[in-house]
């Protein structure tokens, strides 16, 4: 199939906190490794496996852009297409919302975007065709999974009070695909500033969305037992952040040099 024009934007905006709630040391999940690439790199890479890939937004930590960068490793040199680290906002809303904003002030000719956690370092090339395929046809698409297990509903003291019906539900995925247009449109409408996914965003404005088989690799990083070394990384991610800000110090001289500005150190 022919694949039109898309961009992708990845979320790495959070704080990791449930994966540091079960971690000997704090780290970004999203810039740890896993054999040998960082989850961040891996969540990414992919995309520029596809042709039709325009542009690629990045959300990153407010004061992480160049651990963001470094986390990259080479992608945001070895390609020439518009590659942005943006920093995002206080919700993952937010930051989706600013990605689109940017994405839109490009003026490139991008007929869909792609929305892609940075924790789920196992996506393939095939399900961002698959998601694109099926987004050209019904204007959305997400990839999901069927729940095979037994549903209850909770009362506020723990107790089951209701059998759910799991025929009519899933577990939803990214990538997230749909037209650029609506789903930008869908966000400037959105009431709230917070949402479950962009699928939520997209259908609350009235758009379709059509769904695609998932994979039950396609796994988020969420919890320190999801990375099998995270552990024995702690040496290794204090390299890391030490190599970031050498760069930022760096960065920070030469704006002092060139036109004068000084910052505050934090």
């Amino acid at each position: 199939m022919s694949i039109p024009p898309f961009a992708v934007i990845i979320t790495a905006a959070g704080k990791s906190e449930r994966f540091n709630s079960s971690s000997s040391f704090n780290a970004k999940k999203e810039f740890l490794k896993i054999d040998g690439h960082t989850v961040l790199y891996r969540a990414t890479e992919p995309f520029f496996e596809i042709p039709g890939l325009a542009a690629v937004v990045i959300t990153c930590p407010e004061g992480m852009m160049e651990e963001t960068y470094l986390a990259l490793e080479d992608l945001g040199e070895v390609n020439s297409l518009p590659f942005l680290i943006i920093e995002g906002g206080k919700t993952r809303f937010l930051s989706i919302k600013n990605a689109l904003s940017r994405l839109s002030s490009l003026d490139l000719p991008i007929s869909y975007v792609a929305i892609h956690d940075g924790a789920r370092p196992f996506v393939t090339p095939d399900m961002i065709i698959r998601a694109l395929a099926n987004a050209s046809v019904a204007g959305g698409a997400v990839p999901a999974l069927r729940i095979t297990d037994s549903v209850k509903r909770l009362s506020d003291d723990n107790i089951i009070c209701e059998n759910v019906d799991r025929k009519q539900l899933i577990r939803v995925q990214t990538p997230q695909v749909f037209r650029f247009d609506e789903i930008l449109s869908a966000y400037e409408k959105y009431e709230s500033t917070d949402a479950s996914d962009d699928a939520e965003v997209f259908v609350s404005a009235g758009y379709r969305c059509t769904v695609i088989k998932g994979d039950e690799s396609n796994k988020k990083i969420t919890y320190s037992s999801d990375i099998p070394d995270a552990e024995k990384q702690s040496a290794e991610y204090a390299l890391f952040l030490e190599e970031a800000k050498k760069s930022r110090d760096a960065s920070r001289r030469m704006r002092e040099l060139l036109y004068g500005i000084k910052e505050e150190r934090k």
